[in-house]
């Protein structure tokens, strides 16, 4: 891996957005599933935050992949079985946000009575702590590439 300096910080400005958007939908967690289902404002929020979240991790994902001079995976989610295989994450990491990326799909391509709700809801309260995980395991595959490079 050669990142130059542009890449790093894009990829560190990227990981800092991803961390302010999970902190926002961190706070939207103590909403009861009752509440969450009834504030349609509060829906959106916790809707567009997941969206560009998981956005700014595929972006991250390529970013590494064409620093890697692999070629680019057709899917998002492919993406991050692809940093598995650069040995920048685990296997459940690139799995888990293989499945955000498809949950990206869902709220980008769905609205009204089409988005599932309910489901939106057990993403907010069960898959947030993906995001930092993906996060720190770049930020280690990023630190080990500086260490072999210098």
């Amino acid at each position: 891996m050669t990142s130059d300096t542009e890449t790093i910080e894009r990829i560190v400005d990227k990981v800092e957005f991803v961390a302010d958007a999970t902190g926002l939908l961190a706070r939207k967690q103590s909403l009861g599933r009752e509440e969450y289902l009834a504030d349609r404002e509060q829906q959106a929020i916790v809707e567009r935050e997941f969206q560009v979240a998981i956005e700014a991790c595929i972006d991250i994902a390529e970013l590494l992949i064409r620093d890697s001079e692999e070629e680019m995976p057709a899917t998002n989610a492919d993406k991050f079985h692809r940093l598995e295989r650069l040995g920048a994450l685990s296997t459940e990491t690139a799995t888990r946000m293989g499945e955000a990326a498809g949950f990206r799909n869902v709220l980008a391509h769905n609205y009204g009575g089409d988005l599932d709700d309910e489901q939106v809801y057990s993403h907010l309260q069960e898959d947030l702590r993906w995001f930092p995980i993906f996060c720190r395991e770049v930020r280690k595959y990023l630190d080990e590439a500086a260490t072999d490079d210098g």
